[in-house]
């Protein structure tokens, strides 16, 4: 015989704010009180105090409520309780006993104390449905309980309680011997609304493209942040739950606090059961402690889940805000743990095997969850689709961009094989964005002409983001001179350049962008030739560029140059050179130093003049090695001891003169090296880091073979021969096959212009059995007199 609880057990939870590093708002810093009582009806009294329709009334087990004889529906309508403190929130346990063909269904209504005590029919709220779905009290023997609180004006004082029992099979009734409505006072006055609470970028997770979501950090909403030590599985999946509260009348700080003191002080669970909760403004509250590596032991039907919840009107979809930012966490937590949007994974329930969504509505989980509602049910596909779509697979940055100089081009190659969108940002200081989005088909080659979009800009830095993994070039010409070459791909608080010059006609500018939304500070150093430094502070403006000319700070010098910024930016150089400056380069600094740099290209023959500019930027000496391999093998070999931060020219012309070559560059210390060719007496040139490793597959987005020569040079460095496959893409989408044999430790180059001339789009994927290094050299005309430029290819998996 079960033993009689009290009817009114009363628990009052102080939740102290605790003090985290840092200085939290005034309103966390105080200790508010949150109140938590409970009205049980359990005893034979309890129920006969309602009305019953239908339903009979027994004395088992000291008082049980089911179906009257012969009847397949009944009701129970509790009489008003008043309870001792006004509250906002209800959640509800109870103890059910249910036959195949039998329901029971709870819902319970609130309202303030009326003037007429007598009065117990106005003022009430709407029935809102206690649904329990797979939920389970953990505290109380695994009694049915909703998984979450009810949401109720803060005034309210009284409640009522209605049960509903229904069954398909003759003389069978579900039996209901226990409820527990838990109210929650979690309000504070004045009221903190959640568009005032501090937010963050969520900290946990590897580092993405796709931008991390800012939410509501645990301690500020919640004013405690304790909570048992979470167990640690890595995500599979994300399950998407749906929290009924009415969006106009609910404060949802005050509704997350409510909500997480009933899912562990009266569930017994061991935090909140969701890694995130999403409001009907957007807001994003950072729920269970541990992030999204911490184990939900429930709601996930057998999966190891992220566990979302988005509160919203009962039977409705999310808002539109709601829905958007939802996406947003999506695509982040997909790209941080690896789950793919729109892919299905395996799990195993009770011995059985299921193919379930990564993203899965709480009720394609678990077929007995009561959530999400239909309407968002019915929004699944598309959420998957779009978060999908939302992924940033590819982003890049080009710190340089002018239109009033130069002849600007951006290419963009899609090596997948499906078609992606492709959004081209253009940055225009004082001025909007300019925002293109640029369809690239499967396997073939985009390109956008900055000139036809804007004109008499000499400012205009370009982001690139695609949800495939495109890949990017950007091309500038003058009528003397072109270069080109790949973006960058990662933000970096550090940069290198180990070419710089001021001597003569040169002229040297560092572009530096910050695409973060607040100012950049920056530290630039110069490091001659002779072992003299000079430094620089800068600011960099948010969303903006900083050129700094290097002619008005080092003049008549040759150096190499390190940028330390305090937060990750794009650093580009553009040298201008030659007589009335007609040589031009510009491209992406080093983001890192080796020990080992390698160029596939390279030549001293006819009247190009070809330089390896090394920087050691360490404060110990260093000693290198390069290594001058031509179309036989090792051509020569040649050693030299660098100071510290210290800036070296090797001129290769007086190592191996008149011959082509690829180079290997070796140090005790990781240093910066670059490759500069000049050629046209000096009139055009380029200049270019190179490998830091060899790789199995390079790609090239730019090249054309109409009116221009176009060589791509590989080199093997390893001890066994090595067999290339070049795949080319041209500008009417046909394609192209050919198959290079290169010895061991030799480079090869291939005149792809004369196998396919008067092509107007030339892009390239070269795979290798054997890690290669690949660079491009591009010559416009029949001659060297318009320029030239040499790339590095980009690695690709």
């Amino acid at each position: 015989m079960r033993q009689h609880r009290a009817r009114l057990s009363v628990l009052t939870l102080i939740l102290a704010a605790f003090l985290v590093l840092g200085t939290l708002p005034a309103f966390a810093q105080e200790e508010p009180t949150l109140k938590l009582e409970t009205w049980e009806l359990s005893t034979v009294a309890d129920w006969q105090a309602g009305s019953v329709t239908g339903l009979l009334v027994t004395n088992n087990a000291g008082g049980e409520l089911r179906l009257a004889e012969d009847q397949v529906q009944g009701e129970f309508v509790s009489a008003p309780f008043s309870t001792t403190f006004t509250f906002n929130a209800v959640g509800a346990v109870w103890h059910a006993e249910l036959l195949t063909g039998t329901q029971v269904q709870l819902a319970v209504r609130a309202r303030a104390m009326p003037e007429d005590s007598s009065d117990t029919e106005t003022g009430w709220s709407d029935w809102q449905p206690l649904e329990s779905g797979d939920a389970r009290s953990q505290s109380d023997d695994g009694a049915f309980a909703t998984a979450n609180v009810r949401a109720f004006d803060p005034s309210s004082t009284q409640l009522q309680l209605r049960v509903r029992m229904q069954s398909e099979v003759l003389r069978a009734s579900a039996v209901l011997s226990e409820v527990h409505l838990s109210y929650i006072q979690s309000a504070q006055e004045p009221p903190i609304l959640a568009a005032g609470l501090p937010r963050q970028p969520i900290l946990a997770g590897k580092p993405t493209l796709t931008q991390r979501p800012v939410v509501i950090g645990r301690s500020d909403w919640s004013g405690e942040i304790s909570a048992a030590r979470p167990a640690r599985r890595d995500p599979r999946g994300i399950i998407i739950h749906q929290i009924s509260a009415d969006p106009s009348t609910t404060n949802s700080r005050d509704f997350m606090r409510a909500l997480l003191s009933y899912q562990t002080s009266v569930l017994g669970w061991d935090d909140l059961a969701y890694h995130y909760v999403i409001d009907a403004d957007g807001n994003i509250f950072e729920g269970r402690v541990g992030g999204p590596t911490s184990e939900v032991g429930r709601l996930a039907g057998g999966d190891v889940a992220i566990h979302i919840a988005v509160i919203a009107a009962q039977d409705a979809a999310p808002s539109e805000v709601a829905q958007a930012n939802l996406i947003s966490l999506l695509a982040w937590l997909g790209q941080a743990y690896e789950i793919a949007p729109t892919g299905e994974h395996i799990v195993s329930i009770g011995g059985q095997r299921s193919t379930r969504p990564n993203i899965a509505a709480h009720r394609e989980a678990d077929a007995n969850a009561a959530d999400p509602a239909e309407a968002t049910l019915a929004l699944m596909p598309q959420l998957r689709s779009r978060a999908d779509q939302s992924t940033v697979r590819a982003r890049w940055y080009f710190a340089e961009g002018n239109v009033s100089d130069y002849s600007q081009r951006l290419a963009l190659f899609n090596p997948t094989g499906s078609a992606a969108d492709a959004k081209v940002t253009l940055l225009r200081p004082g001025d909007a964005p300019l925002v293109r989005l640029i369809s690239v088909p499967a396997g073939a080659r985009s390109d956008l002409i900055i000139n036809d979009l804007i004109s008499n800009a000499n400012a205009l830095p370009a982001i690139i983001e695609s949800s495939a993994p495109i890949l990017a070039e950007r091309s500038m010409s003058l009528t003397t001179d072109i270069d080109g070459g790949p973006g960058i791909n990662r933000l970096s608080r550090i940069w290198y350049f180990a070419e710089g010059s001021t001597q003569g006609d040169s002229r040297t500018y560092l572009i530096l962008f910050n695409p973060q939304s607040h100012p950049v500070a920056a530290t630039i150093t110069y490091m001659s030739n002779d072992g003299t430094q000079l430094g620089q502070e800068v600011q960099i403006p948010a969303q903006d560029r900083l050129v700094v000319s290097m002619n008005e700070h080092l003049p008549n010098a040759n150096f190499g140059v390190r940028v330390i910024a305090n937060q990750p930016i794009a650093v580009e150089r553009t040298m201008r050179f030659g007589e009335q400056q007609r040589g031009l380069h510009t491209g992406r600094g080093i983001d890192t130093l080796a020990r080992r740099w390698y160029f596939a290209e390279g030549t001293t023959e006819g009247d190009f003049q070809m330089r390896l500019l090394v920087l050691n930027p360490n404060d110990q000496p260093a000693n290198v090695e390069a290594t001058f391999q031509g179309p036989e093998g090792t051509a020569a070999v040649r050693r030299y001891a660098i100071p510290p931060r210290t800036q070296l020219a090797i001129n290769a012309n007086e190592v191996v003169p008149n011959l082509g070559v690829s180079t290997e560059v070796r140090a005790d210390r990781p240093i910066a090296v670059e490759r500069a060719m000049i050629f046209n007496n000096g009139a055009a040139g380029s200049v270019g880091a190179g490998a830091l490793a060899p790789n199995y597959s390079w790609a090239f987005v730019e090249g054309r073979t109409r009116d221009s020569s176009y060589y791509l040079c590989v080199s093997n460095p390893n001890p066994a021969p090595a067999t290339v496959t070049v795949n080319l893409v041209f500008a009417d989408g046909a394609t192209a096959r050919e198959e290079l044999r290169i010895p061991a430790q030799a480079r090869y180059t291939m005149a792809v212009h004369q196998l396919y001339p008067n092509e107007a789009s030339v892009a390239a994927v070269l795979h290798a059995t054997q890690p290669i290094v690949a660079e491009r050299s591009l010559y416009p005309g029949t001659s060297t007199d318009r320029g030239g430029a040499t790339t590095l290819g980009i690695p690709i998996p």
